[in-house]
């Protein structure tokens, strides 16, 4: 029998999904494997932004958001660099990296 333990969402940077797996990395650079998909953890974790099919950001840790013609990468207070898709670019928009949405 398996136990899923999700670490505390203050301690998570960003959730990297592959096929079956969802690798979490944490603030003190830790990883921790995990045999649920993105989807499942995107469902249980509120807050987060789906930034791709791969990616799921805590909002938090969004140093600046960099923009290059339609293209859009999130640099994160870690360092990371993530690309955004093109599919996914709205969910960005009116977002401040202080983690605030902007109302227009």
């Amino acid at each position: 029998m398996s136990r899923l333990i999700v670490p505390s969402i203050h301690e998570i940077v960003f959730l990297r999904g592959s096929v079956n797996y969802t690798e979490f990395h944490m603030t003190n650079g830790r990883k921790i494997m995990s045999s649920y998909t993105l989807v499942y953890h995107q469902n249980l974790i509120e807050g987060f932004l789906r930034i791709s099919k791969s990616y799921l950001v805590n909002p938090y840790y969004i140093e600046k958001i960099n923009a290059n013609g339609s293209q859009r990468e999130i640099l994160l207070k870690n360092g990371e660099r993530i690309k955004v898709s093109r599919r996914r670019k709205k969910v960005l928009e009116g977002f401040q990296p202080e983690g605030k949405f902007l109302l227009f």
